[in-house]
């Protein structure tokens, strides 16, 4: 394509976006509108993701040790659990440590343990898993394992409670494919019928072109250029509200998390693709007829 025909199809983009601007206008509200329901929905998907992989993360197993354990005996189990697969971290806790931890948690209700004579609490070592391994199936079978050696009373890391959350995290997972498919769905077909709208209030301007003798080339690529800007500003749009209502929403949650620049550059990307090709296809049917 040479320069000039080039400079033609800039300039007429622009102009067609100035003439109809208050088309143009309504257009890129009620594609913003419609894509602030997709990304707020992706926002608060990342929140949930980023708070189920916060605590996955945080999730330990406890080793308790029987009475009478030696020193040296208790080393080697250490060991013993560091050499274990998936296990990234054993950290020793003392029978006075969780004692004291005991009695932070009751807090005023402390003074209860004063009319104990000993110490029941064992000693126990606090596992850290390492990401990827933080899972029912593994955390049970190092469970059984663990137990069976000696010198070992008990391992616990919440199964039951762990085996339910998992199930909630799978159902989770599934309904937010299934709602967001259809987010996704309404949100296209919203814009392509807004994209058809706005090709139909041209339909006397492509008539006019096609008459005197214009390609499809010349008059597809400034519909293309108008789409992928009605695309970019509604895009931008919908993140600018998107930033009103996550400011809104931090005083409610401290720690709601924005989506990250990447992926809003991603996101005004498609758009932008998504306003050329239904600028594109929409126009096919005209050029068509």
């Amino acid at each position: 394509m040479k320069l000039n025909e080039m400079k033609y199809i800039l300039d007429e983009s622009v102009s067609m976006l100035w003439r109809r601007k208050a088309a143009n206008l309504i257009s890129v509200i009620i594609m913003g509108l419609s894509l602030l329901i997709l990304i707020v929905f992706l926002m608060v998907t990342l929140n949930i993701t980023g708070f189920i992989d916060k605590t996955s993360k945080e999730t330990r197993m406890y080793v308790y040790l029987n009475d009478g354990v030696s020193e040296s005996d208790s080393r080697d189990i250490q060991l013993k659990l560091l050499s274990e697969t998936g296990v990234e971290e054993v950290v020793f806790i003392s029978r006075e440590e969780a004692m004291e931890d005991f009695r932070e948690t009751l807090g005023e209700n402390n003074e209860l343990l004063d009319a104990l004579d000993f110490n029941p609490l064992p000693d126990s070592y606090r596992l850290k898993l390492k990401e990827g391994f933080v899972t029912s199936a593994i955390m049970k079978a190092i469970s059984e394992r663990v137990e069976s050696w000696e010198g070992i009373e008990e391992v616990r890391f919440g199964k039951r409670w762990f085996e339910k959350g998992e199930k909630l995290v799978r159902n989770f997972f599934i309904i937010d494919i299934v709602l967001g498919l259809i987010v996704f769905l309404s949100v296209v077909f919203v814009i392509s019928n807004t994209v058809r709208l706005t090709i139909s209030n041209s339909r006397e301007t492509i008539d006019i072109l096609k008459l005197v003798g214009a390609t499809n080339k010349y008059i597809e690529i400034p519909f293309m250029i108008e789409g992928a800007m009605q695309g970019v500003v509604s895009s931008l749009l919908a993140v600018g509200l998107l930033g009103v209502i996550h400011w809104f929403a931090r005083g409610y949650i401290q720690d709601l998390v924005f989506i990250r620049l990447d992926a809003i550059a991603l996101f005004v990307f498609l758009c932008a693709l998504l306003g050329a090709v239904g600028s594109f296809a929409a126009l096919r049917r005209f050029l068509k007829s």
